[in-house]
């Protein structure tokens, strides 16, 4: 029994655990806190109890995800209105699809956004530079390429895990340029920009799922030029179309204007991606 305490309807004596008010109801009425009931540790209660918890977030989860899937743009248009307890919060929305990713990346053994070293000095748009940048840190490491190698390839994907929400906060100012005339606050763009990439990133992993398949039937998978220009095109149509049905809820683009900018931010989305990966090996670089 606990001092001082009142008896519930069960004849249990019930404090709240952090202020120490005595509880008339189901919660706490100075701080909200639900008072600990001796049932509660029972295994019966704690198994209700995350069934409850896992329920409520796998129904959260699956309704963000349908919303963010089936109706582009009308996430970011309730979350900017406060209709916010029904759905899963922007940032998370974010952090779970690029979890999916990279969990995709790593199962597939296919590198979109953390290339490895070889790839930046074969297969890159910058392998020139990339070649005279490398030679110049070996030199200052005193360290071989073979030597190397492993420590840039396993530290890449750590940072490209790390620093992706750049490729959000690069999109932002964009947005709010794009649609100066709405004159939104710039964290209706920083949400919008997360259920964009959000979506980019479940696009990937579709585009790996793809790849994985051509290997598994012995095909070259990203290495073949046939296939890799293929998934381009259509990441970059899916985004397009994506925008084109986003905008007009978000951000109320309408007509010629609505097309205009989804082409302009598909391509931005697309130059950021790129960028990012660049923007990776520098990193990289800099930092192993």
């Amino acid at each position: 029994m606990f001092p001082g305490a009142s008896h519930d309807r069960r004849g249990y004596e019930l404090t709240c655990p952090d202020c120490g008010s005595v509880r008339s109801n189901k919660f706490c009425p100075q701080c909200g806190e639900q008072p600990l009931h001796p049932n509660d540790l029972t295994l019966r209660d704690l198994a209700l109890k995350l069934g409850q918890s896992v329920s409520s977030v796998d129904g959260k989860a699956i309704k963000t995800f349908r919303l963010l899937l089936l109706k582009p743009g009308q996430l970011t248009v309730a979350h900017v209105r406060g209709q916010r307890r029904p759905f899963i919060g922007p940032l998370k929305v974010f952090l779970i699809a690029n979890a999916l990713f990279f969990a995709a990346q790593s199962a597939t053994r296919t590198n979109v956004l953390s290339s490895t070293l070889e790839s930046h000095l074969t297969q890159q748009d910058w392998k020139a530079t990339a070649h005279g940048m490398v030679a110049a840190h070996l030199r200052a490491k005193r360290l071989t390429l073979a030597e190397y190698r492993p420590a840039f390839d396993t530290a890449v994907v750590l940072y490209a895990k790390s620093l992706i929400i750049l490729m959000v906060i690069a999109l932002a100012p964009i947005l709010a340029i794009t649609f100066w005339r709405r004159r939104q606050p710039i964290g209706a763009h920083v949400v919008f920009g997360l259920h964009l990439y959000a979506f980019v990133l479940l696009l990937f992993c579709f585009s790996l799922g793809i790849t994985e398949v051509d290997l598994l039937r012995g095909g070259a998978g990203l290495a073949s030029p046939w296939l890799d220009t293929t998934l381009s095109l259509f990441n970059v149509g899916a985004c397009f179309v994506y925008l084109y049905l986003a905008v007009r809820r978000a951000c109320g683009a309408t007509g010629v204007g609505r097309i205009l900018a989804s082409l302009f931010l598909s391509a931005c989305v697309g130059a950021i991606v790129i960028g990012y990966r660049f923007l990776m090996f520098v990193v990289t670089l800099a930092w192993t």
